[in-house]
């Protein structure tokens, strides 16, 4: 028989796992140290660095293969654009949760935007990354969910039963736009989407985290000033578009007869939130996309 190293923590160094290990909680008496499946080039486990590893910083606009980050064991600089000031090291086309380090998930996101570029280029092109464990990763367990930005985090069960990380709120201003801060029976108020779910059944105006969560021909997109990313509907001409839907209730469905916004393709059905009022009377009412983001 083995010995098993216990744990309680993914982020305390006191009483989570040595490098290349996860707190795990298998419904065993106690949570245990579990080994990634993550190896480098040689087939051999990861060896620990000082920095340029699982989330270590890295300066988005100097490229996913950074000089802030261990390339030698393949890790690279994750971002959402070249600006992102959140850009990390990580690693990419993992497998499954085990390929990546404690904290973080295995998850599918668009190879666009990236540290190379703020704008999608093409479109259904998917990649896997190890991703930080944030509001909406999946998860099993709260274990599964350590705390970020110093805010305590809660894997907490969707309308579907789907388990996703949630971090405690004090009201809807600390969520996320398209999240309310709700207690889900868990006896703590997190952020919890409108939508009720993380990810949907990949119809207009379903929430996603990426294209591949949405119906076929169909992309996963956001407005400028949300964080909220929903499912387009393709169509063969705009007038295809419906004029409303009633769950989330929109009145406003926008649409593009060309390829001018690199965030909307040509042809695709797209949900609007109200953004402002108009600048003056008889101007048009402004609209950014986005499906559950409230209209302000």
């Amino acid at each position: 028989m083995k010995c098993r190293k216990t744990c309680s923590s993914n982020a305390d160094p006191a009483t989570s796992c040595p490098f290349g290990y996860t707190c795990t909680d298998t419904g065993a008496e106690s949570p245990f140290c579990i080994q990634n499946t993550a190896v480098g080039a040689d087939g051999e486990p990861l060896k620990k660095k000082p920095s340029g590893q699982w989330g270590s910083k890295c300066q988005a606009n100097l490229g996913i293969e950074n000089p802030g980050c261990d390339g030698e064991q393949a890790f690279y600089c994750y971002a959402e654009s070249p600006t992102d000031a959140d850009a990390y090291c990580t690693r990419y086309e993992c497998e499954a949760d085990s390929d990546c380090g404690a904290g973080f998930w295995c998850g599918t996101v668009n190879r666009t935007p990236n540290a190379k570029t703020a704008k999608r280029k093409g479109f259904g092109e998917v990649q896997k990354v190890c991703l930080r464990r944030s509001y909406c990763s999946t998860c099993k367990v709260d274990l599964d969910c350590p705390p970020i930005l110093g805010k305590t985090q809660h894997c907490v069960q969707d309308v579907d039963g789907a388990g996703f990380c949630a971090p405690e709120c004090d009201g809807n201003a600390s969520c996320p736009l398209e999240a309310r801060c709700a207690d889900p029976g868990i006896g703590a108020k997190v952020c919890y989407p409108r939508a009720q779910r993380c990810v949907g059944d990949g119809s207009l105006c379903s929430p996603c985290r990426a294209d591949s969560d949405c119906s076929e021909g169909s992309v996963c997109t956001g407005g400028q000033y949300t964080t909220e990313k929903a499912c387009t509907k393709k169509v063969d001409s705009c007038a295809d578009c419906p004029k409303s839907i009633e769950s989330p209730a929109r009145d406003a469905i926008g649409c593009r007869s060309d390829d001018a916004n690199e965030a909307l393709p040509k042809n695709h059905c797209v949900g609007l939130y109200k953004l402002g009022k108009p600048s003056a009377p008889g101007q048009p009412q402004p609209y950014d996309i986005g499906c559950w983001t409230p209209d302000r």
